[in-house]
This record gives structure tokens, sequence and C-alpha cells, in this order.
């Protein structure tokens, strides 16, 4: 009977470590940012008006421009006004915005330095001065 309680004990103690394990993995927090549409290679590079060309040719790769050796890039938002940078988890969510300035609401993993964007909208030339 001992031993059933000890076991039981363990398990449980094992459980409820675990559960605080993975309850710590994903640091997933809603947000809502302003800043950059830019490709992983350039990053802050991008984050003046004028650069949507070159950032859309860097994410579809080289091959499009007659340089089949640079890599496509993944798609990364460069936050207003520390420039830090997040991968963004679904581009499919800032299509058309690619090297535009944007306001996004979404969650961020601190962890892992990525967004998911739920919400995205083109900042216009007055609200970027506010």
């Amino acid at each position: 009977m001992r031993t059933l309680r000890n076991r039981i004990g363990i398990a449980l103690t094992v459980g409820a470590a675990m559960a605080l394990v993975l309850s710590g993995k994903a640091e997933d927090k809603p947000a809502n940012l302003t800043g950059w549409v830019s490709d992983e290679a350039c990053g802050a590079a991008h984050t003046k008006p004028g650069r949507e060309d070159c950032v859309r040719k860097c994410l579809r790769g080289g091959a499009s421009v007659g340089h089949p050796e640079w890599k496509a890039q993944r798609m990364v938002f460069v936050a207003d006004p520390d420039g830090e940078i997040w991968i963004v988890e679904n581009p499919e969510a800032l299509k058309g915005r690619e090297g535009g300035h944007v306001s996004i609401s979404g969650r961020i993993d601190r962890k892992a330095k990525t967004v998911r964007v739920g919400e995205a909208k083109t900042m216009k030339e007055d609200e970027k001065s506010k």
C-alpha cells in the first residue's frame, strides 16, 4: 500500500512538473505593433519608402531577376521604433504589403522571435507622424 502511494505521489509530481514546463514553452502573447515588412536578409535596411521592389525580389529569390544563387528569404517584421526583427509565421497575411509601413495585431513569441499576424493595415502618411 505504501509503495502504491509513493508511486502515485511521484506520478503526480512528475505530471505537475511537466505541465509547468510545457505551459512555459511558448511565450505567445497578444501584440499591437507598427513597423516595416521586410525580408530576412536585409531586415532593417528596408525600413524606408521606396524599397518595395527590393523586398519582393528578396522574398522570391534571385532566379526571377537572373541570379539563381540568391535564395528566397523569409518575411520579417521590423518593429518601430527599436528595429526589433520578428519572423512572420504567416506571410500570406502581409501579402501585397511587402516593403510597406504597417500596423499589425497578432501574437508574438518572444522566445522564438516570431509574430503571427491576425490583422494588418497599411499606415497612411498622416498616421506615421503620430
